[in-house]
């Protein structure tokens, strides 16, 4: 129990202020007072509590829904995927050629890898032997292994392991200056490299006949399977 002092009223007379002391008591006990306040915290609690487990159970339902739709998104997406393969075994058939034809054209290439476009080599060596009067009348070739060929691809151009056949030449010019001017146009071509005169002899018929050889560049060579020839000629 504890007392205090009302304060005055200051609307009250002096006479009444000092005739009536104002005295107010609080006559409940500290227990009840303490129980009382207990008891308001246990309440605050009961319903910070209530609330937190309302937010979890709402959330626990969003997250299940969202667990639903997922899977049924999966279902969905699953059955998809066995429809096309269910339609796909009608194209069994066309794939099953797609893949042969991708294979024989790989095994195409491989034996291929040789391919030259002889015609195109043939107006090579008549074009450069055209402004000195040089008339070719045979051209002996023959090309190198294919497994060789292939393994010398990173070399540098004019270089001997860059070569993948040979050509011999045979022909016939008004004097051995052309023959020698032959030469020198088919040292500058790209195709064939190193010519060299194995033998010229004077014709009866007046001017000379040669026989050369040179060597067949890796840029000659091209085919429809493997490098697209620059003109018509390749197999």
């Amino acid at each position: 129990m504890s007392t205090t002092l009302i304060p005055l009223d200051p609307a009250a007379t002096v006479q009444r202020s000092t005739r009536i002391l104002g005295i107010s008591a609080n006559l409940l006990p500290a227990e009840i007072v303490a129980a009382r306040r207990a008891r308001r915290t246990r309440g605050w609690v009961f319903v910070v509590v209530a609330i937190v487990a309302v937010l979890c159970a709402t959330w626990f339902a969003v997250a299940l829904h969202h667990k639903h739709e997922a899977q049924d998104e999966l279902d969905a997406a699953n059955a998809t995927v066995a429809d096309l393969r269910a339609a796909q075994k009608e194209f069994d058939e066309t794939l099953k050629v797609q893949s042969d034809t991708k294979l024989l054209n790989e095994q195409l290439r491989a034996a291929m890898a040789n391919d030259l476009d002889w015609a195109a080599l043939l107006a090579t060596l008549r074009n450069a032997g055209a402004p000195s009067h040089i008339s070719v009348a045979g051209v002996n070739g023959q090309l190198n292994d294919a497994k060789s060929t292939e393994s010398t691809t990173n070399v540098l151009p004019g270089s001997a392991t860059d070569t993948v056949g040979t050509l011999v030449v045979t022909g016939s010019g008004p004097d051995k200056k052309a023959v020698a001017a032959y030469v020198d146009a088919l040292g500058k071509q790209s195709v064939v490299t190193n010519p060299y005169v194995t033998s010229v002899a004077s014709d009866t018929g007046g001017g000379v006949t040669f026989s050369l050889r040179l060597d067949i560049e890796r840029a000659a060579l091209c085919g429809r399977f493997t490098t697209a020839c620059k003109t018509p000629g390749g197999n």
